[in-house]
C-alpha cells in the first residue's frame, strides 16, 4: 500500500508538471545528506531509478540509502522508515528549529503532520503559541536532552543481551548430553544472578558483579557516544546539494532490519507463480 500510494503522488506530480508546460526536478536526499536532482523513473523494493536531466541513462539507488525524495513543487512522496523513527523521536519534546534561511525558532513541544504529499509542522512556542510550518523548510531540529533516554535504552538491552547471548553459547560449549536441558540452562543463567532465596539462587552468581557495573557502564558510555556525535540534532532538508548533514540520519535497528527482510521476502514469494496460487488461496480461506 505505501509502494502504490508513492507511485500514485509520483504520477500526479508529473501529470501537474505537463499541465504546467515544464519538468519536474526531483531531489532524492540519502541518509548523509547528499542530494541528486534527477527525474524519477520508477521505484521497486531494493531501488531508485532515475535520471539525470539533459542524460538519457537510467541510474540506480538502493532505496535502503534514500532518507527522503521531493520535487520542485515541495511534494514528498517517499520516506525511508529512519525519517519516521527521527519524527517519532522529536515529536513531544522541547527544543529549536533551524530554517534553511538560518531563522531560530524555540518551542516546548512540536508535532508532525501526517499528510505525505505536504507535510507540516506544528510548534507550539514558548509563549503558549501555535502555528504550522512547511516540513521542507527545516534544515534542523534539536531537541532537548530528554531524547537521551534512547542511548540508555540501547545501551542497555546490547549489554545485557550480551550476557544473555554469551551464557547461551557456554551451555552449547558445554553441553552434558547426560544431563537434563533445564538444570544445564540454570547453571549458565544462575551464574548471572544475585543471591535470591526466592528463585532458589542461594549464591551470588560468579558472574553478577560483572552485570552489576558493565551494563551501568554501557548506559553511560551510550549517553555519552550520542551526546558526543550530537544525536540531538535532527536534520533535514539540506542546506545545499554538494554539502553532507553533520551526522548520518540512519537509525540503526536490527528489528527493523530483520522486519524488513521479512517483508521483502514475503512480497518476493508472493510474487511469483507458486506464492500467488498459496496467498490467493490462504485469502480465499480466511476471508
Amino acid at each position: 500500500m505505501k509502494r502504490l500510494l508513492e507511485i500514485f503522488i509520483l504520477i500526479l506530480t508529473s501529470l501537474s508538471a505537463d499541465s504546467l508546460d515544464t519538468d519536474v526536478n526531483h531531489v532524492i536526499v540519502d541518509h548523509k545528506g547528499n542530494s541528486i536532482i534527477a527525474i524519477i523513473d520508477s521505484i521497486d523494493l531494493d531501488r531508485v531509478y532515475y535520471k539525470i536531466k539533459n542524460d538519457g541513462v537510467t541510474s540506480a539507488m538502493d532505496i535502503d540509502k534514500v532518507y527522503f525524495i521531493y520535487n520542485d513543487y515541495d511534494r514528498i512522496y517517499h520516506y525511508d522508515w529512519s525519517y519516521y523513527e527521527n519524527l517519532r523521536r522529536i515529536t513531544n519534546r522541547a527544543g529549536q528549529i533551524i530554517t534553511l534561511d538560518n531563522d531560530s525558532i524555540s518551542f516546548k513541544n512540536i508535532e508532525f503532520s501526517e499528510n505525505r504529499i505536504f507535510p507540516e509542522i506544528l510548534v507550539h512556542g514558548p509563549n503558549d503559541t501555535s502555528f504550522y510550518m512547511p516540513a521542507l523548510d527545516v534544515y534542523k531540529i534539536q531537541t532537548d536532552y530528554s531524547v537521551m533516554h534512547y542511548a540508555a535504552e540501547r545501551g542497555f538491552w546490547y549489554s545485557f543481551s550480551s550476557f544473555i547471548l554469551s551464557a547461551a553459547l557456554e551451555t552449547r560449549l558445554k553441553w552434558d548430553k547426560d544431563r537434563r536441558l533445564s538444570p544445564q540452562v540454570w547453571d549458565q543463567y544462575n551464574d548471572l544472578l544475585p543471591a535470591l532465596n526466592i528463585i532458589g539462587a542461594k549464591n551470588t552468581g560468579v558472574t553478577y558483579a560483572s552485570v552489576s557495573y558493565l551494563i551501568p557502564l554501557s548506559v553511560v558510555g551510550s549517553m555519552l557516544w550520542d551526546i558526543w556525535k550530537d544525536k540531538r540534532s535532527f536534520y533535514f532538508h539540506p542546506l545545499e546539494k554538494n554539502k553532507p548533514y553533520p551526522r548520518t540520519m540512519y537509525v540503526f535497528s536490527p528489528k527493523h532490519i530483520v522486519e524488513s527482510f521479512i517483508h521483502k521476502t514475503m512480497v518476493r514469494v508472493e510474487r511469483s507463480k507458486i506464492g500467488k496460487y498459496i496467498f490467493t488461496y490462504i485469502r480465499k480461506k480466511y476471508n
